[in-house]
């Protein structure tokens, strides 16, 4: 407890300490004095100081951020003490359990969504970093949408926590953006507000699904008689006459029957004919579904498509 109420003593002079230009600095930054003070950012006396509680609400440890005039050409985010875990940065918002929520990728990024008024946490360990154990937290959010820099590390960032979250949906920047565009380049170099980044969450997908390959070996006119009937009636509604399905996007989500689900884990994809639970792994095509639900052999679901 000693250690804890140091740290947080030191975030408290840290933030007293925060000079004027510094203020002036994360204002044109897109954040806000008010959320400088509920934070507690604040100044070292050379970089400033971002501190991280953890899941208790306990500071961990602080993000320090080099001076703005520092010309150096050292890393812009240090951890203090070195050798912390990775956090994330906004566990309130998360066990709060809101409607929505968006992780990003910094600390300042999720401080200009916050100030805009959007729920939004990130992970202390940058882009390629989500522990695998934070995914459960999220489960009970009905819209967890992925915002991560529009660079290869961004973009392996959010493919990396979809996989974790299979729910949750990708913003696809503007290509105004540019190269390694993120959030605060949205609403501070182009002058984007709430409504146009409401419309960018509006627009988000989940990525794409990777299904399993065909079977090798299958000759190519098996192949077509099989496909034109598995493709007469669309996935979606051969699923719907077993289970209630719900919008999510372009694609449909409902309580796996193949598994005890107490949240949706199962989802369609109209746009592949495939369907995937993400709790107990089920996936394949309208016949696995068939075969599956039904009990059938691949002949016997092959023949209910064919009298459909």
């Amino acid at each position: 407890m000693l250690q804890i109420s140091n740290m947080l003593n030191q975030a408290l002079a840290y933030h007293r300490a925060l000079p004027d230009r510094i203020r002036t600095y994360l204002n044109a930054r897109g954040i806000p004095n008010p959320l400088i003070d509920m934070y507690v950012l604040g100044w070292t006396g050379s970089k400033i100081s971002i501190p991280i509680p953890n899941r208790e609400g306990e500071i961990a440890f602080f993000k320090l951020r080099k001076d703005p005039d520092d010309p150096s050409d050292g890393p812009k985010m240090l951890t203090s003490p070195t050798g912390a875990h990775a956090e994330i940065y906004g566990w309130e918002r998360v066990l709060a359990k809101p409607e929505s929520i968006v992780i990003c990728e910094g600390e300042f990024d999720r401080l200009v969504l916050e100030a805009r008024g959007f729920a939004a946490v990130t992970s202390t360990a940058g882009a390629g970093t989500f522990l695998p154990e934070w995914a459960s937290y999220f489960r009970d959010i009905p819209d967890v949408c992925l915002c991560f820099d529009n660079d290869d590390a961004g973009r392996n960032g959010a493919a990396r926590v979809a996989a974790l979250i299979p729910l949750a949906y990708v913003v696809t920047w503007p290509p105004e953006i540019g190269d390694g565009g993120d959030v605060t380049d949205f609403f501070m170099a182009l002058g984007r507000n709430a409504d146009d980044f409401r419309t960018l969450l509006r627009a988000a997908q989940p990525l794409p699904l990777r299904m399993p390959m065909p079977v090798v070996g299958q000759s190519p006119r098996t192949a077509t008689d099989v496909d034109q009937v598995k493709y007469s009636v669309a996935i979606e509604d051969i699923v719907a006459r077993y289970l209630e399905l719900t919008v999510r996007g372009q694609n449909y989500v409902a309580r796996c029957p193949f598994h005890l689900d107490r949240t949706p884990s199962f989802v369609v994809f109209p746009t592949t004919q495939t369907f995937h639970c993400f709790g107990c792994r089920a996936h394949g095509d309208t016949l696995a579904f068939l075969m599956k639900i039904e009990n059938l052999t691949f002949r016997e679901a092959l023949q209910v498509m064919r009298e459909l």
